[in-house]
């Protein structure tokens, strides 16, 4: 295992990605072997996790972030032109227990969303960022990844961080054609929790006109009611949110830079669990 930089490994891969890209959904036993080496990866155990995850096709790195000094182990699946093995990027802060699951579904396509993901990885200790590395608009669709439940994205969620209590927070992007407002901060169908309501103030505080998918504010089309993750947390009780930016927004680092910053001060201060008042 050979130290790499995190961030420009991460922004790399969304770089290569197209509409045009083969992908299948691993097999059932291959997503227990995902979960169970991702598990591992988590959990520090590094050479557990590669005897499950290699014969995947995932190469895992080890390494120190120079820009944060966090210990960190990546597993990053295949990327080359051909494979249909496009199972995801995960990358795990190793200087605290898993904390908050960063998770980011839709890497180019939704532009910026990568380095809005890392950023927030890197702010929050004990973070597990998981990044598809497929296009979402692959094979007609199907490897949406916000939409899929067959994927080893997914599987880390619903059956390795969601049930430990660790909250999930997905950066998203809409068009600016489509709705007026600036960032939308939606629970899905989820119930409303004290992190939702601390994550939007705390992006209001920077400036952007932020809404609230739970008190009708947020557009229509920003609520993410179909978000797969989202509807595997609301049946299970667990924290989740979904955070769209607009694309003037993303393209502007002087502004999304403090947006992000702001949901990590408000989920490391406030507790994942506790409902809103």
């Amino acid at each position: 295992m050979n130290t790499v930089d995190p961030e420009a490994l991460v922004l790399s891969v969304a770089a290569r990605l197209a509409e045009d890209q083969p992908y299948a959904d691993p097999s059932p036993a291959e997503r227990d072997l995902g979960a169970t080496g991702l598990t591992r990866l988590a959990g520090g155990d590094l050479g557990g996790a590669a005897l499950l995850l290699e014969p995947l096709g995932f190469t895992l790195e080890r390494g120190i972030d120079a820009a944060s000094g966090k210990p960190f182990a990546l597993a990053v699946a295949e990327t080359d032109a051909t494979t249909q093995r496009r199972w995801g990027l995960y990358l795990v802060d190793l200087s605290a227990p898993p904390r908050l699951s960063v998770a980011v579904p839709h890497p180019r396509s939704d532009a910026h969303t990568e380095e809005l993901g890392f950023r927030l990885w890197r702010a929050v200790p004990g973070s597990v960022l998981a990044m598809a590395t497929v296009h979402r608009d692959a094979v007609a669709g199907t490897a949406d990844h916000a939409r899929a439940t067959g994927t080893l994205f997914h599987r880390l969620w619903t059956g390795v961080l969601g049930p430990y209590g660790v909250p999930q927070v997905q950066p998203h992007g809409f068009a600016d054609v489509t709705a007026p407002e600036q960032v939308a901060v939606s629970t899905g169908t989820g119930l409303l929790t004290a992190v939702a309501v601390a994550v939007a103030d705390a992006i209001a505080a920077t400036g952007l006109v932020t809404t609230r998918a739970w008190d009708g504010t947020a557009g229509v089309g920003l609520r993410a009611t179909r978000n797969a993750q989202g509807i595997a947390a609301t049946a299970a009780g667990w924290v989740w949110l979904h955070v769209e930016h607009s694309r003037s927004v993303r393209d502007d680092p002087a502004r999304w830079h403090p947006a992000v910053d702001a949901v990590a001060a408000a989920v490391t201060a406030t507790r994942p669990g506790e409902r809103a008042p």
